[in-house]
Formats: structure tokens, sequence, C-alpha cells
């Protein structure tokens, strides 16, 4: 950067923060506030295309604009443009004059980071085609932004590489939001389960068989977005479109191919959605964090994190029409417990449902299911909570207990 521009950068940087703390910190009048009493601000207004910062007219004020190519404003535009607590991150610009002219009216900047395989400005959630792209011959992209995750500190990344990971899955965190609304958020329900259970797993098919019947029925299916179980959510999703036959035969090619390891277990998956193309859309919301645990090619939406437990709230919270816990290990346990405590209080403003399906892993095997209904017991969420072996009654229970508000 030239020296005029740091110049310019740095004078930008100071002004803004010199003014943000004088205001709420330092004064010598009678008319001085104590920080803790100053006014709520407003939410920032987020600007994430072309269109949004041409519709704000001459005057950008309290806004983060974001992951936007602005190249096609000049210079003078700049010049003339009135900017007042504006924030760009991430955005290119037409010439280091526009840069200029922003950071003397005291706009923050935020640059683009070389050398990331993410965009951490991302203003959408990713795809199947885009995670299993092939930056490098036999390494998807998920499996290439994984081993740069590790590479660069998994728990320990340098300040830079751990502000770009909390900005990516703020940007996540506001994708999913925007298709939670597209869509209507009672009638969001997740499924959750374990990784590991194989294709040929009785339970594979009755959890996909409940997605099926769910999807059908005009749920928004969401799962944890991995192999095992989450796959057959949101296999059974996707294939809501076709009869049920069809859902029998999608089976029947992806068990000829087991080990989540081999390129025949992705083939197989790949075989489906060619031979059934019109599937229904679903979300799988996945993680980086244990270890690599590939994302299933079913999930039409993939809102993939780094940071795990981000992910675990947020998956949670959104599922108002309720939970669906197939059978699984270490990982679906802290869902249903964590998701015992949201209702247990109430913390979403909604009592949602629980529902187990597995009689003998939930109440017998481990016995979670008598667990939770003894911490429920007297509460108002304690007939929210349903364990069976059958889909079709899985998909009743929600119907009949839609979502219920919770005394704030």
């Amino acid at each position: 950067m030239k020296a005029s521009r740091r110049a310019f950068w740095w004078a930008g940087l100071s002004a803004f923060t010199a003014g943000t703390l004088k205001g709420a910190f330092h004064g010598s009048t009678t008319e001085e506030k104590c920080p803790m009493q100053l006014s709520p601000t407003k939410k920032l207004m987020v600007l994430k295309t072309v269109q949004q910062v041409r519709q704000t007219g001459m005057d950008i004020h309290d806004a983060v604009i974001k992951g936007v190519d602005l190249r096609a404003f000049q210079e003078e535009y700049w010049e003339r443009v009135t900017v007042s607590n504006a924030y760009f991150v991430g955005c290119l610009f037409d010439s280091a004059t526009s840069v200029d002219s922003l950071l003397r009216k005291t706009a923050l900047i935020f640059p683009r980071i070389a050398g990331l395989l993410y965009d951490p400005y991302r203003n959408d959630l990713y795809t199947p085609a885009e995670l299993f792209a092939e930056p490098c011959p036999g390494i998807t992209l998920d499996k290439a932004i994984y081993d740069s995750f590790v590479t660069k500190g998994k728990f320990n990344p340098d300040i830079m590489e751990a502000l770009m990971r909390r900005i990516h899955d703020d940007s996540i965190d506001d994708a999913v939001e925007e298709l939670v609304e597209s869509k209507k958020p009672e009638k969001i329900i997740g499924i959750m389960g374990g990784s590991s259970n194989k294709r040929n797993d009785p339970w594979y098919k009755k959890t996909a068989e409940t997605a099926w019947q769910l999807t059908r029925s005009g749920y928004f299916v969401m799962s944890g977005g991995g192999p095992g179980m989450m796959e057959a959510a949101n296999l059974g999703a996707y294939m809501a479109e076709y009869e049920l036959d069809s859902l029998d035969k999608a089976i029947d090619v992806l068990i000829t191919a087991l080990d989540q390891n081999t390129p025949e277990y992705w083939n197989a998956a790949k075989t489906v959605k060619n031979t059934f193309p019109k599937g229904s859309q679903s979300l799988g919301i996945p993680t980086w964090f244990y270890g690599f645990e590939p994302t299933n090619l079913f999930a039409s939406n993939i809102a993939k994190y780094f940071a795990n437990s981000i992910r675990e709230a947020g998956m949670l919270q959104i599922a108002r029409a309720g939970v669906i816990f197939v059978p699984g290990s270490a990982g679906t346990r802290q869902e249903i417990f964590m998701e015992a405590a949201q209702d247990h209080y109430g913390s979403t403003g909604y009592f949602s449902p629980m529902v187990f399906l597995g009689t003998k892993q939930y109440q017998t095997d481990a016995a979670v299911y008598p667990l939770v209904q003894s911490v429920a017991k007297g509460r108002e969420y304690s007939n929210f909570l349903f364990l069976t072996d059958q889909p079709t009654e899985v998909v009743s229970f929600i119907r009949e207990h839609p979502p219920k508000p919770a005394a704030q």
C-alpha cells in the first residue's frame, strides 16, 4: 500500500475510533453521560448487492456493505456520496482513489484476505456442487478447506485466521436466517442422528421414510448435513417428489457402497441424483470441527460451519416444528440435552416437540427418554415428548403438536 493510502487508511480508522470513544467515554461538560446509560444504537443495515447500494442514493449510513463488487461505482460517486457509520467488508473497488475517498469520510474498510480457500464474506449457503468441486485432482473443496483448517491451527489459529473463521460463520448465520424467513419458520423440522450408521442399517431406511413423509406433508427438513442418518434425512426429503417405491430403489443403489471413505460411496449418491433429478429442497448444517466428516450430497442448501458450538445451537434454535432424534451416538445425545434445555427454559420463545424414533435405543439401550421425561415432569412441555418406532406416528405427532409460544 502506498504511503498516502496508508495515511488515509490510518486517518480514517483513527478518526472513527476517536470519535466513537470520545462520544462514549469522554467529555468535560455537565452533559457527559455514563457509558452504562448510553442510548442503544440501531442495528446496522446489511447491504449485499450492488442494487441495494444504489437504493441508498447518495447517503450511506448505519450500514455494512458486505462482499459486494463495487467496481461499477466510479471515483466521482465516492467523492460525492455522504457516508456515516458505514463499514465496507470484503468489497472490491474500482481504484485506490475511491478507497481513499471513503477513508477520508471515516468509513471503515476491511479488505479481502489473500490465501483463503473459503470466502468469509459470502452472502449465500453452500451447494453440493460447490463443496464437491475439485480445485485439485482428487481433492474436493470440502476436504481442502478442512485440511487448511487443521494446518492453520484447528483450536489455536493466528488472529487473522480466527477472525476470518468467525466472519465466515457469521455469514453462514445470515444466510441461514434468510433461508428460514423464506420458508415457514413453524414448519422447519430437525432430524438428528449418527454419522457412522451404514446405509443398510434398518433405521437408515426408517429415517429416510420419516423425512419423505414430513416433506410431503409440508415440512422443511433440516439435518446435521453429514453422512449416516443425516444423509438418510436429506435423502428422504430429496425423494419427496417421487413415490415411496422410488425411495426404496434409491436406497437399493446406495447400499451397494457402504464405506464413506471410498469413491464408490459418493458415486452411488451421484447415481441416485442422476436417476432422480427432481429432488425437493432440504437443509444440511455440517461442520469441519469433527475431523473430516464429508457433507452428504442430498441437502440442497448447506450451512457448513467452523465452530461446532455455533452450529449446534443454531440447528436446534431454528427447528421450531420440533426435533426428531433417530439412532446415533455421543453427538446425538448432546443434541438431545441441548434441545431439552431449550424447551425446559423456553429460551427460544417456543416449546417444540422432541420425538424419539427408536424405542430400544432410547428406552432400553441408553435410557435417555425416561431421563428427559423425568426432567420435564410437571413442566409445560412434558406433553411434547414422544417415543415410537414408526415413521407414520412421528408425522402424526408432529402435526398434532405444533410449536407453542413459551411465556417470557
